[in-house]
């Protein structure tokens, strides 16, 4: 037996090894035995709850591509291949992410629906097979690094694409799968055109359309007011408790939540001192340069002087040498020593100072004929009086003179003071000291730019925080966050229309507005990682919430809700009486109009004020760069845009009719179409864009199609059998 087993041991091997082969393809394939149990199924293939995590995850992949920058004029061109000129025409700002939204509204019309997401991949994989139009791998990779990390000289990001491969891919199957996500999108925008290839609106009924849409219209018109009517109307206690019973159902509470939370924000004193770090080492940097290219222009500057010397001593001829000129003897005044009494220093200053040109005819010194300097004037009356005293030498005054004079300088100098030719002094005012500025925190110092990089660093450690809770299907959400080292928060319950302000931060590159908004995204009954949101990053950080309790609207009682029904009433009695006061006013105005009257004299018969209008024509379009954004047309253009002249339009309730707050009646004197410089390519954008329209209707149906016929079974949600 044992010698048997010697001699056939490499034939046991492979019978063991096609028999493991055998099972597990027996129980559903290789990727049954490697991935788990199925939970979802397309057609024939089927999808394990690894493969469908993944694939959900992967639809949050457009709202974190860059965002940052335009993408330059070379990528646009090849985005436009794809999508069209008009649209990378349109008014919205053309970044990486916008692109790859709008191109991902084919494979996922809504979030909450992955199923369908999943089934509209391998659909339009099949359909790209079967047309012949999947992108080779040469041309996704140039899609990628063309257009989705470009810088803004149209080249190749490399360290965008690296950071960016590191910190998103990593739970949506790496390089491979987000290669295979965009080479999805790129089948499915090839599939559109084929699908759509064969549809197209007549020119000729385009053209009507868009001449139409160019005309300007001038006329008069009459308005009314819906709010001049709730003045005149007075319901009776009985109408509005009866309008209250009619309409009990839009009279709610508002549906209360309340969740607990993460806010993860960075550390932004660490953020400020590496941005300062930052900032001195370029700083350095540019000092360095700086003082290096200062050097070599010194450098270049002496060896082109060293050059001109030479130049200048090589080319030019010696000059003769000039014999020197005698140099004039100077002679120094010898000085008069002093006698005991000074005198002859007196005399020899007074030389000098007489002598010196520079004192000549100065004001205030000795003149030429050295005539001493006037002596300056009193400045006021009490001046001039005390000098008069102070000189006076009488030698009869005696010593009794002397303090009459003391004593008069002393009393008209306190009376200087009050001197009524003198300027009153200015009141000093007291100094207050200003209050010093509230130091700024770290991350108000920090700008934009900084503030975002700092927030984005954290990308990691929240993917790693999530791929946690997902692993746990939201499970232990506290116990996981405080491993974490995240603080665990919880709100009390709120309403959508009235969050709290913690919870008000707008999340960032999605539709879905602030984080109390997300609350009211999530599904009140389901299992517990459906409860969880994903991470949404805000301005500040980064979010992740748990929907904890649902506390449902409920019925509002008459009284609590009458003030409110009183409102709601008189508006509708009002719109009622303007809706049938305007169409009696068309009646009237179309018959007085049809006898020959005019609409001015027609109005003013009927005691109505009438407004002129003029050129009213569609709304003003505005460029910016490679960017447009078109107004919306005026009501009256859109109530006349129809009429031919010489009729009055049909009433034009704003905003519709059953809610309408105006109405107008609008006569139409004169149309005429208005051609400009663009007129022609303004109508060819046209054409092309609702070209662009009929393409993606025919792929949408096509998939709707292929939905509804590929037998999908959805996960199972908690309750179903």
């Amino acid at each position: 037996m044992i010698e048997n087993i010697r001699k056939y041991t490499g034939l046991m091997v492979v019978v063991l090894v096609l028999l493991f082969v055998g099972l597990v393809f027996l129980d559903g394939g290789i990727s049954k035995a490697f991935n788990g149990k199925p939970v979802m199924e397309v057609g024939d293939q089927s999808i394990s709850e690894k493969e469908f995590n993944r694939q959900r995850a992967l639809m949050q992949l457009p709202s974190v591509l860059p965002t940052a920058i335009e993408i330059p004029e070379n990528s646009r061109l090849l985005a436009k291949h794809y999508l069209g000129e008009t649209f990378m025409e349109g008014p919205i700002p053309k970044t990486p992410s916008f692109i790859v939204q709008i191109m991902a509204e084919y494979l996922q019309p809504s979030l909450a629906e992955p199923e369908r997401f999943i089934a509209n991949r391998i659909n339009i994989q099949k359909g790209g097979i079967e047309f012949g139009v999947t992108p080779s791998n040469n041309e996704v990779e140039n899609f990628v690094e063309t257009v989705l990390f470009t810088d803004t000289n149209g080249n190749f990001d490399q360290e965008a694409y690296t950071n960016f491969t590191k910190s998103r891919l990593s739970n949506i199957g790496g390089i491979p799968g987000f290669n295979n996500y965009i080479r999805d999108l790129l089948t499915a925008q090839n599939l559109s055109k084929v699908l759509g290839g064969g549809i197209s609106t007549e020119k000729d009924t385009e053209r009507e359309l868009f001449d139409i849409q160019k005309q300007e219209i001038s006329g008069s018109k009459i308005t009314l007011e819906s709010g001049v009517y709730e003045g005149r109307v007075k319901p009776t206690e009985e109408q509005i408790r009866a309008f209250y019973e009619e309409n009990m159902q839009n009279y709610n509470s508002d549906e209360l939540r309340k969740i607990t939370y993460v806010s993860i924000e960075p550390d932004w004193d660490k953020a400020l001192e590496k941005s300062k770090e930052a900032k001195a080492k370029a700083e350095a940097e540019e000092a360095e340069r700086l003082k290096k290219a200062e050097e070599a222009k010194k450098k270049a500057e002496e060896a082109a002087r060293k050059a001109n010397e030479a130049t200048n001593t090589a080319e030019e001829p010696k000059p003769a040498e000039e014999p020197a000129e005698p140099q004039a003897e100077t002679i120094t005044p010898k000085e008069t020593p002093p006698n005991e009494s000074g005198v002859g220093a007196e005399k020899s200053t007074e030389t000098e100072t007489s002598n010196s040109p520079a004192n000549d005819g100065a004001q205030g010194d000795p003149g030429e004929s050295g005539e001493p300097a006037p002596t300056p004037a009193p400045s006021n009356a009490t001046d001039r009086i005390l000098e008069s005293k102070a000189t006076q030498d009488d030698p009869a005054l005696g010593e009794i003179g002397k303090d009459l004079n003391e004593a008069l300088k002393d009393s008209l100098s306190n009376e200087k003071s009050l001197n009524p030719l003198e300027p009153t002094p200015a009141p000093i005012k007291p100094v207050t000291e200003e209050t010093p500025a509230t130091p700024k925190t770290a991350k108000e110092e920090l700008n934009g730019a900084e503030k975002q990089e700092a927030v984005e660093a954290l990308s990691n450690s929240i993917e790693e925080f999530y791929q946690k809770l997902a692993d746990n299907e939201g499970e232990d959400f506290e116990a996981i966050a405080k491993d974490s080292n995240y603080e665990i928060k919880q709100s009390e319950f709120f309403s959508k229309a009235d969050p709290p302000k913690e919870l008000s931060a707008v999340i960032d590159s999605l539709q879905i507005g602030k984080i109390s908004d997300a609350a009211f995204e999530l599904p009140e009954n389901g299992d517990s990682d459906e409860k969880l949101s994903d991470p949404y990053r805000t301005s500040d950080g980064w979010f992740l919430i748990r929907l904890d309790e649902v506390e449902d609207s409920l019925p509002l009682t008459y009284e609590a809700a009458k003030v409110q029904v009183t409102v709601d009433l008189k508006k509708k009695l009002a719109r009622e009486q303007m809706v049938k006061e305007a169409n009696d006013l068309h009646a009237e105005l179309t018959k007085k109009i049809k006898a020959g009257k005019s609409f001015a004299d027609a109005a003013k018969e009927l005691d109505k004020e009438v407004t002129e209008v003029t050129e009213l024509a569609e709304g003003q379009t505005f460029n910016f760069g490679q960017r447009s954004q078109k107004l919306p047309d005026p009501p009256e253009f859109v109530a006349t845009q129809y009429t031919n002249a010489g009729e009055i339009s049909p009433i034009y309730f704003s905003p519709s009719k059953e809610e309408a707050t105006e109405a107008q009646i609008i006569f139409v004197e004169k149309r005429e179409l208005a051609k400009k410089d663009e007129f022609e390519t303004d109508f060819g954008k046209l054409y092309e864009s609702t070209t662009n329209s009929i393409r993606f209707v025919a792929l949408s149906n096509w998939l709707y199609d292929r939905y509804e016929t590929s037998g999908v079974i959805s996960p199972k949600r908690e309750g179903q059998q």
